[in-house]
């Protein structure tokens, strides 16, 4: 994201100022929305803004845990919690369906995502994860030169009725953090034309109780100067009986480019893994 959009005193007010943001590890997204500073509702609530929202060249701050000392790590955790198993585990490509000079069509690989689902059967709760590795490769083959392809938002469907909440599990200095998370299938570019940008309010990102929005940035090399190729583990927590077994949904996962540096903006769907019975349907507009 170009930097002359955002200044640090924004951020820092935004960050001080959210109250729907304010503790370490899962958070419940809610299907009122989140109230915001300025008032009014927004279906986000804020993670870690230290990156300002990718603007900062130097990156994002990690987070830390206890005992050694805590910072920046709302929404964050440092493991997956005790008392969850493994279940599902798949590698799947990110396929840009591109053109290439001559016009003709072209697939293009931009990236793979590790879908993985964790169960805890005495809690009665399931994690999906998903953790994205974009690749050093052109993604438009039409434009001369190299174009890499960003990914501000990742999105996971499947959630409705199932009382989602979030978090982010960074694993290394390598990865990017989670900027905020929301129950809404509209992802929006973070302009700081008023201070309630960085929590869009609900006119313009209603809520979608079917699908988990997370705001980052991801580039295998940055025009902004902050290149962090790969994500954190991208948690959502659901309800998740027992017996139930997770299914592999076609369109459950969402990778966009929001065109942050002038990129036109895109939207790349993959399978991935859901409870039993979901759907990768959008609420009526």
């Amino acid at each position: 994201m170009n930097k002359h959009i955002l200044h640090s005193a924004l951020v820092g007010a935004l960050w001080l100022g959210s109250t729907s943001a304010m503790a370490t590890g899962f958070v419940a997204l809610s299907e009122e929305g989140f109230e915001v500073e300025e008032g009014g509702l927004s279906a986000y609530t804020l993670c870690n803004l230290t990156g300002e929202f990718g603007a900062d060249e130097e990156g994002s701050i990690p987070p830390t845990f206890a005992p050694n000392g805590g910072a920046n790590n709302t929404c964050a955790i440092p493991k997956i919690p005790d008392g969850y198993k493994q279940i599902k585990n798949a590698r799947r490509p990110i396929v840009l369906n591109g053109f290439n000079r001559r016009f003709r069509r072209v697939k293009i690989t931009i990236g793979f995502v590790t879908d993985r689902v964790w169960r805890n059967t005495e809690e009665g709760r399931c994690i999906y994860g998903a953790k994205i590795r974009l690749n050093n490769v052109d993604a438009d083959r039409i434009t001369p030169g190299k174009q890499f392809f960003e990914i501000n938002d990742i999105l996971r469907g499947g959630v409705e009725g199932r009382s989602p909440e979030i978090a982010y599990w960074f694993t290394s200095n390598a990865d990017e953090v989670v900027y905020r998370a929301g129950l809404t299938n509209t992802s929006l570019v973070f302009e700081p034309e008023n201070e309630s940008e960085a929590q869009p309010l609900l006119d313009d990102a209603p809520i979608d109780e079917n699908w988990v929005d997370f705001s980052s940035d991801l580039n295998y090399r940055d025009d902004d100067g902050s290149s962090f190729r790969d994500s954190p583990w991208l948690l959502v927590k659901t309800a998740c009986a027992a017996d139930e077994n997770p299914v592999v949904l076609p369109g459950a996962l969402k990778f966009r480019q929001m065109g942050q540096e002038g990129q036109p903006l895109l939207t790349i769907e993959a399978k991935g893994f859901a409870p039993a019975g979901a759907t990768a349907e959008t609420a009526a507009p």
